[in-house]
């Protein structure tokens, strides 16, 4: 299999991972839903640091899943085209596995930031691979929950090529001044 094809195929399976992940940093400048930016941990701290931090929010956690189970939707609905026209078998989505992608990538990203809470980093302060991989690791494993297994050759792509997208990601967020730090 040629490494195009399975970069298609990583792409198309963990693109509601993806988006999720990606979505409650542009959710978070919409002025009609500040109301709902509360954080999830509340302002709580545990050993005198917060749990997790004013980043995640319900806000966040919400509009993330919701729009990475729609695309997951969208995903179902133009499966067979989208096989058809590239001529490959593509992973088959379901609106379960997308719900699944989508929840674990936040949960994921959720226990990188409570990591990084207890080893005193600032939100916002780097911490190169976790930052890039939380999700993607949360992610397969909610999938895994839903399925029972998974595919090492599409989780190796896809380890190898999200920290470079979700740099390049961040840097373009960052610029459009939807992010304070490039990272």
């Amino acid at each position: 299999m040629s490494i195009e094809i399975r970069l298609l195929q990583a792409l198309w399976f963990i693109l509601p991972a993806y988006v999720a992940n990606s979505v409650p940093v542009q959710i978070s400048k919409v002025k009609v839903l500040e109301r709902y930016g509360r954080p999830i941990d509340g302002d709580r701290k545990w050993l005198g640091t917060r749990i997790l931090g004013n980043g995640k929010t319900w806000r966040g956690l919400f509009s993330g899943i919701f729009m990475g189970t729609f695309i997951g939707l969208i995903q179902v609905l133009i499966q067979q085209d989208v096989t058809g026209f590239f001529g490959v078998s593509l992973p088959q989505m379901s609106i379960e596995l997308a719900f699944m992608l989508s929840a674990g990538a936040l949960m994921g990203d959720m226990a990188a930031s409570f990591a990084k809470r207890r080893v005193r980093l600032r939100p916002g302060d780097p911490a190169p691979l976790l930052d890039q991989l939380d999700f993607v690791f949360g992610a397969f494993f909610f999938a895994w929950l839903l399925t029972g297994t998974i595919d090492y050759d599409r989780f190796f792509v896809i380890v190898v090529i999200t920290p470079v997208i979700h740099l390049f990601a961040n840097f373009i967020a960052w610029i459009w001044k939807l992010k304070r730090v490039p990272w």
